[in-house]
C-alpha cells in the first residue's frame, strides 16, 4: 500500500513524462486484482503462477545464452 501511495505521488509530480497516468495505473492495478481473485476463485492461481514462473525462467536462460 505505501509502495502504491508513494509510486502515485511521484507520477503525479512528474509532469513532463506523458506514460505517467496515476489514473491509468490505479485502474491496472484494479483489473489486475480482479483477475487475481478470479483465478483464485476458480482454484486456477497455482496453475497460472507456475505457468508464469516457468516462462519467465525460461525467458531468463535464452537472453543469458544470447538467444532472446
Amino acid at each position: 500500500m505505501i509502495e502504491l501511495v508513494f509510486g502515485l505521488f511521484l507520477s503525479a509530480l512528474s509532469p513532463g513524462e506523458a506514460k505517467a497516468d496515476p489514473v491509468g495505473m490505479i485502474y491496472k492495478g484494479f483489473m489486475t486484482t480482479n483477475k487475481i481473485m478470479q483465478k483464485e476463485k476458480n482454484n486456477e492461481l497455482d496453475d497460472s503462477l507456475h505457468e508464469e514462473i516457468y516462462q519467465m525462467t525460461k525467458d531468463s536462460i535464452y537472453k543469458l545464452g544470447g538467444l532472446k
